[in-house]
């Protein structure tokens, strides 16, 4: 098979994984299915050349298994995130090829912040505007389906806000009858 079929069919697989990451209520879990479809992306976009993307990728999945093991005490290290920081920022550099590269670099160092502080809320705030960053990224080079799994990377991102968060924090706020009927 050529490599346009090849990239079709990691795109597909891609898009499969993504879908599942912000609908996890733990960050472990989110984790795990970041890894996953961080792997099968890192094969689609080098497929395409579209290294930016691809470089960005790599760092965000060495950052997933750090995070994935912060039950040992060397992964729990704070020079992890300046270490990520760095090199993400760094390969951006080196992989640019046009302002399309700089959104991909704000967005994969605002992923790594929203990930490291391991707050599921906060990872899939942040990453409703990165997902547009992403997404204008792809678009403009040429990979539908990572143009697909960054729109849907987006709903997921707004389904989870509202699906988790946003009921979360109506259940725990009492509603102004409850409140009325409380004895003084």
């Amino acid at each position: 098979m050529n490599t346009n079929i090849w990239a079709n069919v990691f795109g597909v697989m891609g898009i499969v994984t993504s879908v599942i990451i912000y609908q996890q209520k733990e960050n472990r879990n989110m984790l795990i299915w970041k890894l996953i479809t961080d792997t099968v992306w890192v094969i689609h976009y080098l497929m395409l050349q579209a290294n930016s993307v691809a470089v960005v990728t790599m760092v965000a999945m060495a950052r997933s298994v750090i995070l994935l093991c912060q039950n040992h005490a060397w992964a729990r290290h704070k020079a992890w995130l300046w270490v990520f920081l760095g090199s993400s920022f760094l390969l951006s550099l080196l992989a640019w090829k046009d302002w399309t590269s700089g959104l991909v670099m704000v967005a994969s160092l605002a992923c790594i912040l929203a990930f490291w502080i391991g707050k599921p809320k906060i990872t899939r705030m942040v990453s409703i505007p990165a997902a547009a960053m992403f997404l204008i990224n792809v678009a403009l080079n040429g990979s539908l389906w990572g143009t697909l799994n960054e729109s849907f990377l987006l709903i997921s991102a707004i389904v989870g806000v509202v699906r988790l968060d946003l009921k979360l924090s109506k259940a725990s706020k009492p509603n102004q009858k409850e409140k009325r009927s409380e004895p003084r």
